[in-house]
């Protein structure tokens, strides 16, 4: 690494000085590729070595895959330290299984049979959706403007979100039944009813302050990400006393569909007058060539944070300049062989075996993806298109993970309702129909859900034979796994997951079935199954790789014993992409319409979200970044974009606001251009 042991030094002091404020309240702004994570660390270390209990210390973080990253973290961190027994006792948990776990010591949990599960995305709008329009006698996607009407109410803690919705007085009294109903029959919540709950129970006096956690020091990760009502609750859990330390930028608040404000950051000093503010403003990660054109992009969003970010390759030695290209095609069929072209270059100029350092970042995957995975494979490419997101659609990764979370079900105290639930609706031949007849039944019978599975043999009250065929298949299922451990690994139990899907879930349907088996080829075959549990839990292919790492790790194996796997070039949409970074960086497609998109532009806040969002993917890249354009969209991209046969789209605007010329191009880098970037990578 060319970085100087005096930039190194000067770059720890920001974050030692940030790690160690003792103000009640510490807003800490950082950057891409400054050390957040790293200065988060730093401070539990801080903490303990100041004699602070372990138990004490909070740190919250907003997905599964990020938590156990923080916990590994701070494990390796505190090894061989005085206070290393400490460092285990750190509380390290989402915000959602903080809230439950509140509200479940305050008993407010009762009205539900065991601890609520909160829907994912697919269940959501698999179940809940579906039900929901079955109740109401609504199609499906009524139903989620309806579900999304009251999670934006609780989220923004604005009642008015429903009105303004247009939600009718007769949908809202059925909704309540419903949700009422539902959601004490699989024993789960939607994700922005939890800490809505745990706020109005603390706002109301029904938690009293003696029922909250002992919180001495309260962390909170990825700050401005969190809306109104999560930031409510950070108040609420820090009003007696607690110390509160903050990180995030604003620059990359990208979920605006999950009302993330980023005020709550930018407003840190006027919502707690007596903190503390630091900025890290040394970046580890882009080259100047890079973050230059990033940061005049960033400067036309109003009322940002001012920061002053600074790459610490401009004066390393040797100094590494990196580039910021912008490309003009004639079609999107041009751009898209160039950037393949481009790839092939960069990988026979040295990036042979490290594709992977490549990537593709794309604003929407109908229009795009098609054309460059295409032209990818045309050329006989390596490449990975963002598995995780698409693993949570797909009906064989979702058996198997409602498999593991029966499994896990059997072995602890915390039943899993909906992974019942959502097993049962995915086995062949079981319709809406068959699940309300069960469901109806189950209320009819005052029988708990769940507990039905578990009988030693069918109710008399199942009369239907296709229903009682339905849930004896769930029933043997769940007998299947009485002798598993989550301590098996792949290994052991890949073929008994096989003979499951095989026998009870889809029969002998090796279509649906096919991509589980290659998943499965691919992992590593000591990983366990609490580590497949959590790899199938994983969102993003960051979260993946969190779980993938850790588990290589575990085992000393740099890669699965069989062969060396392919490292293949990463197609991922611009969110999948928040938190990796590549050597090289291509954005195809920044085009008005596409990014920011026509939605975008009738929203002067969607803009300013959409270009922060071409911030967070510029901001991947270490060495280079190659944005391109294209005149022309032709069928059946263009029927995408436009219902036409062929759009024609302009440069972007965020193009213009980055000062940076469009060059006219035939072609992707020519060898002279590949060979220079490669250099450049050989620097860092």
């Amino acid at each position: 690494m060319p970085i100087t042991p005096a930039q190194m030094l000067a770059a720890n002091a920001q974050q030692d000085a940030a790690a160690s404020d003792l103000a009640p309240q510490v807003r800490v702004v950082a950057g891409p590729g400054t050390g957040k994570s790293r200065t988060i660390v730093k401070r539990v270390g801080f903490l303990l070595g100041r004699g602070v209990p372990g138990q004490n210390i909070y740190v919250i973080s907003f997905t599964r895959a990020t938590w156990s990253d923080l916990t590994r973290r701070i494990d390796e961190f505190c090894q061989g330290k005085p206070y290393a027994a400490q460092g285990i006792m750190v509380r390290v948990s989402t915000m959602h299984s903080l809230a439950l776990r509140i509200l479940r010591q305050a008993n407010l949990l009762l009205h539900y049979p065991s601890d609520p599960v909160i829907l994912d995305d697919w269940e959501q709008e698999t179940i809940y959706d579906q039900e929901l329009a079955g109740s109401l006698g609504c199609t499906p996607g009524r139903a989620a403007e309806i579900r999304l009407a009251y999670d934006a109410s609780w989220q923004t803690l604005d009642p008015t979100s429903i009105n303004q919705a247009q939600i009718t007085a007769a949908e809202q009294g059925g909704f309540r039944s419903f949700h009422a109903t539902v959601t004490n029959l699989y024993s789960c919540v939607l994700p922005g009813e939890v800490i809505h709950r745990c706020v109005e129970a603390i706002d109301m006096g029904q938690l009293q302050p003696a029922q909250l956690p002992q919180i001495g020091h309260l962390i909170v990760d990825e700050f401005q990400d969190l809306n109104r009502c999560d930031q409510r609750f950070v108040q609420l859990l820090t009003g007696q006393g607690s110390v509160l330390f903050v990180a995030g930028d604003d620059d990359q608040s990208v979920y605006l569909f999950r009302h993330a404000n980023p005020d709550g950051l930018i407003q840190f000093q006027a919502t707690y007058p007596a903190s503390t503010s630091h900025t890290l403003t040394d970046c580890f990660r882009c080259t100047p060539g890079v973050l230059t054109p990033a940061l005049a992009l960033i400067q036309y969003n109003p009322n940002r944070v001012p920061k002053a970010l600074t790459s610490l390759y401009a004066a390393s030695v040797p100094p590494v300049q990196g580039s910021l290209r912008i490309w003009s095609f004639t079609d999107a069929g041009a751009e898209a062989r160039a950037v393949a072209a481009s790839c092939q270059a960069l990988i026979t100029a040295g990036l042979a075996n490290r594709e992977d350092e490549i990537l593709i970042l794309i604003a929407n995957r109908r229009v795009q993806l098609p054309l460059i995975t295409r032209e990818l494979g045309n050329l006989g490419l390596p490449y990975d298109t963002g598995q995780a997101a698409a693993r949570t659609t797909d009906p064989a990764i979702r058996a198997v993970l409602c498999i593991l979370r029966i499994a896990n079900d059997i072995l602890s105290t915390h039943p899993d309702y909906v992974a019942f639930r959502a097993l049962l609706g995915l086995l062949q031949n079981v319709g809406l129909g068959t699940i309300k007849t069960i469901t109806d039944a189950c209320v009819a019978n005052a029988q708990n859900f769940r507990g039905l599975f578990f009988l030693a043999a069918l109710p008399g009250w199942l009369k239907v034979a296709r229903v009682r065929r339905a849930v004896q298949r769930i029933m043997d299922i769940r007998a299947a796994l009485a002798g598993w451990t989550m301590a098996d690994t792949l290994a052991t139990r890949s073929g008994d997951i096989q003979a499951l899907l095989t026998t009870h879930v889809f029969g002998a349907n090796q279509t649906i079935q096919a991509s589980w088996t290659a998943l499965a080829g691919a992992l590593p075959p000591q990983m366990t199954m609490t580590e497949l549990l959590e790899f199938l839990y994983a969102r993003t292919d960051a979260e993946s790789d969190l779980v993938l790492n850790a588990v290589l790790q575990r085992t000393g194996a740099p890669v699965p014993a069989a062969a060396p796997q392919q490292k293949r070039i990463r197609v991922l949409t611009m969110h999948g992409a928040k938190g990796l970074d590549g050597s090289v960086v291509f954005i195809p497609s920044v085009e008005q319409g596409i990014i920011p998109s026509f939605k975008a532009t009738q929203a002067a806040g969607l803009v300013i979200e959409q270009r922060r969002l071409l911030y967070v993917s510029v901001t991947r890249s270490k060495a280079a970044c190659i944005i391109s354009h294209s005149a022309l969209h032709v069928a059946p991209e263009s029927f995408v974009l436009a219902q036409q046969a062929q759009v024609s789209l302009p440069r972007s605007q965020f193009l213009n606001e980055m000062h940076v010329a469009s060059t006219n191009r035939g072609g992707g880098l020519t060898a002279a251009e590949a060979a220079a970037i490669v250099a450049d990578i050989t620097n860092l």
